[in-house]
């Protein structure tokens, strides 16, 4: 197949080059394997000149050739280092001077007059393009199908020497990496600052380092093939030593015993001293051996005393101070924190050294955090006093969590910072609980005010229908006219009705506020009118009005059905209802989306309302601005508290004899 140029990523060309660098090859001597299967390449295709080319970044490089004189060339003017790909397909050029790739090739014009390649690209097993096998003529022709088969044979050997080069590579790496790690063992073992014993699982000496001549007296020679609980030990310590050694001998073989102890030990001139001995055996290709590490005490004294004073310094820290605790320098870098703290071991030996900006761009965090805590960190440092603050971060699970931070200063003898101590109690729960006592209080606030609510509206819109109806009971006690009792049981009924109907409202707008787990849905507005008007139909035609509805901005609404529906009746309702005598009315309902909210709107051209003066009882129970018989100042206040109990806001704007528009701001709306 005839393939054609490619342009290669960056990424893809500087792996693949890095692959290529990984064999070792470029410039290296000829060899017979290579150079077999180019000169079978020249033979089986029959041509006069056969390459193994390796493409570099900058030329071709010849690993093998035939009938070709130059070891390079540059890469731009290479047949197959200009026709990298990513394949492993056959690039055949059957007449160079007619192809619009090659056709300009100085190769192609110039003295070599090439005017066939056909090339197999060396492909690892990575899909890198590493080079190609070719084969060349300065004639026009072709390969046949077994040629072609014949030349991909020849390419997979070549790739097949690849694979063996580079594992003789790795090998080689791999013999003097343990060469390597072999002479740094040797250099540990024979420059360790400690004494350094290993014994076979008799407790035979095999190897006695300088330190161990140092100390005990005896020379490597002398000790070696020694017992060395009978050259080191006193007799009266030999059995506790032997039996730690059993012990260690019967541990599995996956364990990793370790037995330190403080014991006596012998010299060569027979004086006792106190040696540490820390005792630990290994299992190699099943041979069992005990390596024995042993310091002089004495010589140890005042290190071992810093280590103490150390470890005493955390130890009361972790044990007087709450959980999370973190210990500070003067610039603000991390000494210590505990699992407290951060309780991953790897981040927290990375923060050893670093400050809260470098930790927050190790961990992808916001850098927010870091600015508060470095600000308050600077602050104690200038004012050389504690402070306390609460901070909120997010755990892994995405949940806040929320502590009590307390950072001091610690100076030393001079009075110079010495370091800065921050430890932080969680609050969450005490958080959470907080916010459940806020979120009860205004709940029973609400409550409370909606029972005093309920109560003045139950004394105002229920007296006149119970004064009513005790006047016509009266009337009917008094009178022993049937027919004027009959008569008087007949008023009686509309004012039961009446009473009833002002109680399910009153019911209902109770309800509505504390009903907090009604279901909202995508309600398609134009739909949800268009019913609304079907049931005002007598009215709309009754009045002549013209109503338009623009919801090309915002045509869905997310909302509770039943409180749409509602809104959506009461306020076309009232447009019809309180219409001017002077016009035909004319209703526009309008929808648009800002940001994550949609605003409705009902403009109508009716009677309107005087603003100036009824504008703090516009949404009241009870409160009317127009007569009208069937005007009872419930239907704005229903409105109102079914747009508030979703956490929207109704308003309006008036002039009277204009008209009048009113808003609902439904909230959330990015579904």
């Amino acid at each position: 197949m005839i393939m054609t140029k490619v342009s290669l990523s960056p990424a893809y060309e500087t792996e693949r080059i890095a692959a290529l660098h990984q064999l070792q090859i470029l410039d290296t001597e000829a060899e017979e394997d290579f150079d077999d299967i180019a000169a079978l390449a020249s033979q089986i295709c029959e041509t006069p000149m056969a390459v193994i080319s390796f493409t570099d970044a900058d030329r071709s490089w010849f690993k093998s050739k035939v009938g070709v004189e130059c070891d390079q060339i540059p890469r731009d003017t290479s047949f197959s280092g200009s026709s990298l790909s990513k394949g492993d397909g056959l690039l055949i050029i059957g007449d160079c001077r007619k192809d619009e790739h090659f056709a300009n090739n100085p190769f192609v014009t110039g003295d070599q007059s090439i005017r066939f390649f056909a090339g197999v690209p060396l492909v690892n097993d990575d899909g890198f393009t590493l080079g190609f096998l070719c084969v060349l003529d300065q004639v026009p022709r072709s390969l046949s199908a077994q040629q072609q088969v014949n030349l991909r044979i020849l390419a997979r050997q070549v790739l097949t020497l690849l694979k063996l080069r580079l594992q003789i590579i790795k090998l080689k790496k791999a013999e003097e990496e343990a060469r390597v790690s072999e002479e740094r063992m040797n250099n540990i073992f024979h420059n360790a600052i400690d004494a350094v014993v290993v014994m076979d699982e008799d407790g035979v000496i095999r190897q006695w380092n300088p330190k161990a001549e140092s100390i005990f007296g005896w020379r490597e020679d002398e000790a070696i093939g020694q017992y060395f609980h009978e050259l080191v030990i006193p007799e009266a310590q030999r059995s506790r030593h032997l039996a730690t050694m059993q012990a260690l001998a019967q541990t599995g073989e996956n364990q990793v015993p370790n037995n330190v102890q403080e014991i006596s030990a012998v010299r060569r001139n027979n004086s006792l001293f106190e040696i540490k001995l820390g005792v630990s055996h290994t299992i190699t290709k099943g041979i069992r051996s005990f390596i024995c590490f042993i310091s002089d005490i004495t010589e140890r004294k005042l290190a071992t005393k810093k280590l103490d004073q150390q470890k005493e310094f955390y130890e009361n820290i972790l044990n007087n101070l709450p959980t999370d605790i973190a210990v500070f320098d003067a610039n603000h870098k991390y000494l210590f924190v505990n699992p407290g703290a951060i309780n991953v071991e790897e981040y927290r030996k990375f923060i050893i050294g670093k400050d809260d900006f470098e930790y927050c761009e190790y961990r992808h965090r916001d850098k927010s955090l870091a600015e508060l805590r470095r600000a308050m960190f600077l602050e104690v440092k200038a004012t050389k006093k504690e402070i306390r603050w609460e901070d909120t971060v997010t755990n892994p699970d995405g949940n806040p969590i929320t502590s009590l931070r307390r950072i001091f200063p610690v100076f030393n003898e001079d009075g110079e910072l010495n370091m800065v101590i921050g430890f932080g109690l969680d609050i969450t729960d005490r958080k959470v609980l907080e916010e459940k006592q806020t979120a009860l209080v205004k709940q029973l606030s609400l409550q409370n005010t909606q029972l005093v609510d309920f109560c003045n509206i139950v004394s105002h819109n229920l007296r006149a229908p119970l004064v009513n109806m005790s006047m016509l009971v009266q009337f009917i006690d008094e009178t022993g006219d049937m027919e004027e009792q009959k008569q008087l049981i007949a008023r009686l009924n509309p004012v039961v009705e009446n009473l009833h109907n002002t109680f399910n409202e009153l019911v209902e707008s109770i309800q509505i506020k504390q009903d907090l787990e009604i279901k909202s849905e995508h309600i398609n507005l134009v739909d949800c009118t268009k019913k609304i008007l079907e049931g005002l139909e007598v009215e709309i035609g009754k009045s002549e009005a013209k109503i338009d509805l623009l919801f090309d901005q915002a045509p869905v609404v997310f909302y509770p059905a039943k409180y749409m529906s509602s809104i959506l009746h009461n306020i076309i309702s009232n447009a019809l209802k309180y219409q001017s005598p002077e016009r035909k009315p004319v209703i526009k309902v309008e929808s648009r989306k800002i940001d994550d909210k949609i605003i409705l709107s009902v403009t109508d051209n009716g009677l309107g309302i005087d603003m100036n003066k009824h504008k703090d009882n516009i949404f009241k129970i009870g409160k009317v601005f127009h007569r009208h018989p069937n005007a009872k100042g419930f239907g704005l206040f229903m409105t109102k508290t079914q747009v508030e109990a979703m956490d929207g806001q109704l308003w309006v704007e008036s002039k009277p004899d204009e008209g009048s528009t009113f808003f609902i701001e439904f909230k959330n709306q990015n579904g």
